[in-house]
């Protein structure tokens, strides 16, 4: 690993790598990280509060990387939060620790993607751990419209170069990104309320309230062995919980007059979700109205950081819509295909007339 300095017109970037409980996943991810070709880059690994002998492994076998400590679990936006907020450096890349670097130049790509200076971050092209010719994810977009989050564009695609050098996806993926700090700075940040999940689509989001743009660098290639860090990748209830509680944290912070259609079409959806989980997974049911719940109680939070937000965001509500919501062909990923297909036709029937009238 080369240390950070000032080396001739290569900006210094700094790869973090969240860990906790990931020793199965590190020796893949550092041995290919290890070998980055980039002239002026660091390692770190933080470690949220591990009890596996993961930071033993890390100093014990790549003495060259950074370890920064936790004692306990701060959650993803908090722990990256602290990180980034002490470096000194010019581009920050997230790395989750159950991904494998593909090109040793992946840094040089995203680097040299992010070149202009109004763009506030980079997607990575992220494929599958077991095939890599099937996508993960080339970055994120909204699914119409305002009733489940985001998705991973490309996920199960097969990888044909569909998605190429003039293609931008609303968010980055925050398994493997790269991320200007100051644009970073200038957005506000993670949201620590958040802890785990959406705060990549969040970010986003607010980046391009402020004016910076998402890029994308299809020659920085890493493979993501999905769920790895969370187990198995499938929809847990706590994911569920996390997952949509955060969203609605999001649209009620970052919506500007399309906040209404926003609530009442993610109240519609979740409401639809909560009684189908009530006679299949009941427990699902359960968090997503603990979720409610949470947003009730932490209403105020949400509104003053709105506050903040929206007296400081310079593009408008048209131009978020469009970005938000591309006209792509696959819109979501490929749990519960069959109801998903059905909400999809129901949403674009009902909806496409007032997303039209709000982005004209």
């Amino acid at each position: 690993m080369r240390k950070c300095g000032g080396i001739g017109s290569h900006p210094r970037v700094v790869v973090i790598i969240l860990n906790h409980n990931g020793l199965r996943w590190l020796p893949r991810c550092l041995s290919g990280l290890v070998k980055t070709s980039y002239p002026n880059y660091e390692i770190i690994l933080v470690d949220n509060g591990s009890s596996d002998s993961s930071i033993e492994f890390v100093r014990r076998e790549y003495a060259s990387v950074k370890v920064v400590a936790n004692s306990v679990n701060l959650g993803f936006a908090e722990a990256y939060n602290r990180v980034i907020n002490q470096v000194e450096a010019e581009y920050v890349v997230l790395l989750n620790n159950d991904t494998e670097i593909l090109n040793p130049n992946w840094v040089t790509r995203l680097v040299e993607a992010s070149e202009d200076a109004g763009i506030g971050a980079v997607a990575c092209r992220i494929v599958c751990m077991g095939d890599h010719g099937i996508l993960d994810s080339v970055g994120g977009a909204g699914i119409p419209y305002w009733r489940d989050g985001f998705f991973d564009v490309g996920r199960g695609e097969l990888d044909v170069g569909q998605y190429g050098n003039g293609f931008e996806p609303f968010a980055y993926c925050g398994g493997a990104a790269l991320i200007r700090k100051s644009a970073f700075v200038d957005s506000g940040m993670l949201d620590s309320k958040f802890f785990a999940h959406f705060d990549d689509p969040d970010l986003s989001w607010r980046l391009r309230l402020r004016g910076w743009r998402v890029s994308y660098a299809p020659d920085a290639k890493v493979a993501h062995y999905r769920g790895g860090t969370l187990g198995g990748g499938e929809v847990t209830p706590l994911i569920l919980y996390y997952c949509n509680r955060n969203f609605l944290r999001a649209i009620i912070k970052n919506c500007s007059v399309s906040l209404p259609w926003a609530l009442r079409n993610y109240a519609l959806y979740t409401s639809l979700i909560t009684l189908a989980f009530l006679v299949f997974e009941p427990m699902k049911s359960v968090m997503l109205v603990k979720g409610l719940v949470w947003n009730f109680r932490n209403l105020r939070d949400s509104w003053m950081a709105r506050l903040i937000i929206q007296s400081r965001r310079k593009v408008d509500e048209r131009e978020i819509l469009r970005l938000m919501f591309p006209a792509l062909t696959r819109t979501r990923s490929v749990e519960h295909s069959r109801l998903t297909r059905i909400m999809d036709v129901l949403f674009e029937l009902s909806q496409r007339a007032k997303f039209q009238a709000m982005t004209s």
